[in-house]
């Protein structure tokens, strides 16, 4: 994916897959830091008109920095992220051991500008990074933070806070995890189910939310609900 072309036209394909699993609304992360210039990004506002106007699925955007990026390269996916229509929120990747202090300010600035914040944190972290993701960078959702589980008190500051976590099974077993999801719903953490990265993983929200509920024994519209009342746009 280089030129705006392509990205209209993944963002089209994934639009008409979202719309035969039923999907209407998504938020879709993308990261600056993978390619190169600015001149794609006129094909992603192009792919999300589309998406809208041909297969009824509206997507919001979520912009990744990255924690071991040069602060210069996430202060330009920042602009970015400012300047782009549909935008509204910001994500983290990268290196869990990397300390994410730096970062905060780029965060501040663009909660001053109305962008939410859902970092990635303890998928290959431990329960500190998903402590230090909420305590230092403000997270209202987290992606993954399933490390959570190896602390009590980490899971109760989830509990205590709100924080809903994004949790994706079958990217998580690809790796070697396997959770016990339903102890954090017990827990009384809010819980989503996504599809990750669906082309690499190879799954799709409808399959995860099958493999949720008969593998997991998650409540399908306790996921639903929490998806809605916890999405960003």
């Amino acid at each position: 994916m280089q030129t705006s072309a392509d990205f209209e036209r993944v963002i089209s394909d994934h639009a008409e897959s979202m719309s035969a699993q039923g999907i209407v609304y998504a938020e879709v992360s993308f990261n600056p830091s993978l390619h190169a210039g600015s001149e794609w990004i006129s094909g992603v506002e192009r792919g999300r008109e589309r998406a809208r106007e041909e297969f009824g699925v509206e997507i919001a955007w979520l912009v990744e920095l990255v924690r071991d990026q040069p602060l210069t390269d996430n202060e330009l996916a920042l602009d970015m992220a400012l300047a782009t229509g549909g935008v509204v929120g910001l994500g983290l990747v990268g290196d869990e051991s990397v300390p994410v202090g730096p970062l905060a300010s780029l965060i501040d600035r663009a909660r001053a500008r109305g962008l939410r914040f859902m970092p990635h944190a303890g998928q290959v972290g431990g329960p500190g990074v998903v402590r230090e993701a909420v305590e230092v960078l403000g997270a209202e959702r987290i992606a993954h933070g399933v490390a959570s589980l190896r602390d009590s008190s980490v899971l109760q500051l989830l509990v205590d806070r709100g924080i809903c976590l994004c949790v994706c099974p079958t990217s998580n077993a690809r790796i070697g995890l396997r959770p016990d999801y339903r102890k954090l719903a017990d827990a009384g953490v809010p819980l989503t189910v996504n599809s990750d990265d669906p082309a690499m993983v190879g799954t799709t929200l409808t399959k995860e939310l099958e493999l949720a509920q008969k593998a997991h024994g998650l409540d399908v519209d306790a996921l639903a609900d929490a998806a809605w009342r916890c999405r960003f746009g």
